[in-house]
């Protein structure tokens, strides 16, 4: 499979450690491309609508909006988000609000390049979500893997991998296995197959997005989700919710009369 690579984002209000992180980040794991900074809180949060990034990094104060007041506001809408938090505040409350935020890492400035170094290698880790680290994590070996472990990793890997592009013949191949056996067992045990799976787990993901954030285009939420075609997403939405995705969301409470 071909090596990943995965977007970030720093929100951080003082400029030359912003500019440090968003180069320091890259060169320390080439895997990670900065895809835009933030200066303040409000600024980071739309910065994520717009570029959905797979990793945040922020610091806790900042203004207009603080970095765990940032963390509060993304999580209500994608949860799935990295979340680094890099601060001068080592107490234990701010630590213990992030991790109930489900921040995932916690680094106290000034930062350690090797500290740094071990946040980013962790965080790739649980990031990829690999046909190798599948495999390991479930001790997973072709054919010969036990039917309930293998079905529980390929939901793992929709899960992880569902804004990549998709083939069931690209599925079957990160787990050693032939599509027809593959399809067989997955259908045998859940009644369903994994295109569909995704499928319902793509529109669930965009129907956070359309209720959470309505000023987004549906170009945009189409991408996010991992269609390039919004056309064609909007009749898989259609399909799956009997609604077009604007519909669904004018009809969101949240939205504008």
């Amino acid at each position: 499979m071909d090596e990943r690579h995965f977007a970030f984002i720093v929100a951080e209000d003082e400029e030359r450690m912003r500019d440090y992180l968003s180069r320091k980040v890259a060169q320390l794991n080439p895997r990670f491309e900065c895809v835009g900074t933030a200066a303040d809180g409000e600024e980071a949060a739309d910065l994520v609508e717009c570029r959905m990034p797979d990793l945040l990094i922020t610091d806790i104060r900042m203004p207009v909006l603080g970095g765990l007041e940032l963390v509060e506001r993304i999580r209500r809408t994608n949860p799935d988000l990295r979340i680094v938090i890099v601060s001068g505040y080592s107490e234990f409350e701010y630590a213990r609000r992030a991790i109930e935020l489900g921040v995932n890492e916690y680094i106290v400035k000034p930062v350690d390049v090797e500290s740094l170094r071990e946040t980013l290698r962790r965080v790739r880790i649980r990031l990829e979500a690999s046909a190798a680290q599948v495999e390991s994590e479930f001790a997973l070996d072709g054919e010969r893997a036990g039917e309930a472990d293998l079905i529980k990793a390929v939901g793992l890997f929709l899960q992880e991998n569902y804004r990549q592009p998709y083939s069931l013949e690209r599925l079957a191949a990160a787990f050693g296995c032939k599509t027809a056996y593959l399809l067989r067992l997955y259908r045998r045990a859940t009644g369903s197959t994994p295109t569909q799976d995704l499928i319902r787990l793509r529109i669930e993901k965009a129907k956070r997005l359309l209720l959470g954030h309505p000023q987004l285009e549906i170009k945009q939420v189409a991408a996010a989700i991992g269609y390039e075609d919004p056309l064609y997403f909007s009749r898989l939405f259609k399909r799956e919710t009997g609604l077009n995705p604007s519909t669904f969301k004018d009809s969101s409470p949240h939205s504008s009369p």
